[in-house]
């Protein structure tokens, strides 16, 4: 078990670490990280103060829950720098691609530069290789998908889907049920523009596109949708083709749900 953490650091060690720099706190049972950050002077330090000074349970962090399982054992974490001497936006850098590749840290956000983060190859070349939707394509029901939630739920009698949203991977049939419920849609309103088609969309770039079956209605008035992942042929070449198709949401609009009309 290792000993206590310095509490202080002396000036003429933070001066040669700074301006800044980058660690993590090691668990010495077993080596493994369960936090990444960035400091300057004795930013470092500052986690094993905050352990000492919250002792409401209700209020503690992963983190200082998990400096005070060490405490309780008798043992403390490992501070370990793993680059100093960087300028901040060096440091920034580091800090998020350590949290991108690291698994199962306490860290409550993200690293810097998510949008430039850790992604598939797959995915990046559907984020950058999409090109707009083209002028003369049929009408559609665009469907804009969060991130992936785990959820599993009844859709209809014996037939279940394992979360709702969008995740790297997903099988048409997969994308499908999570695009075809549950949603505040008029079908006759679908029915007058004459859209036959729905297209499941994810930041922007379509995903796949379905044909538009029987509906249904739930208690609380929302609907799914039979759906049937339309892969190839001229719709999905014309939807999705093989990056996907750039297709804006307004910042504003909190309505996942877009009719595509084309200009008259």
């Amino acid at each position: 078990m290792s000993s206590r953490s310095p509490r202080q650091l002396p000036p003429e060690v933070a001066e040669r670490l700074g301006p800044f720099y980058v660690y993590v706190l090691v668990d010495p049972r077993d080596e493994s990280v369960f936090y990444v950050g960035k400091g300057t002077g004795e930013r470092l330090l500052a986690h094993g103060r905050e352990a000492d000074l919250i002792v409401d349970e209700s209020i503690r962090s992963s983190k200082v829950a998990k400096i005070r399982e060490l405490r309780d054992l008798g043992c403390e974490p490992r501070i370990d720098i793993v680059r100093h001497g960087l300028r901040e936006d060096e440091a920034l850098l580091i800090e998020a691609a350590l949290i991108d590749c690291l698994d199962h840290l306490t860290n409550r956000v993200a690293g810097h530069g998510t949008a430039v983060g850790r992604s598939p190859l797959d995915e990046l070349a559907t984020r950058y290789g999409a090109s707009a939707v083209p002028t003369d394509a049929p009408p559609a029901l665009l469907i804009r998908l969060g991130r992936w939630r785990d959820a599993p739920e009844e859709i209809e009698p014996g037939t279940w889907r394992a979360g709702n949203g969008y995740r790297s991977g997903m099988s048409p049939s997969e994308l499908a049920d999570s695009a075809r419920a549950w949603w505040k849609i008029n079908p006759e309103t679908l029915a007058r523009h004459g859209i036959l088609h729905a297209v499941a969309v994810h930041d922007g770039v379509t995903r796949g596109v379905m044909e538009i079956g029987d509906w249904e209605r739930r208690n609380d008035g929302r609907r799914a949708f039979s759906a049937q992942a339309l892969n190839e042929g001229p719709i999905a070449e014309t939807w999705v083709g093989p990056f996907g198709r750039q297709v804006e949401f307004t910042v504003a609009a909190q309505n996942p749900i877009r009719y595509w009309l084309p200009e008259r």
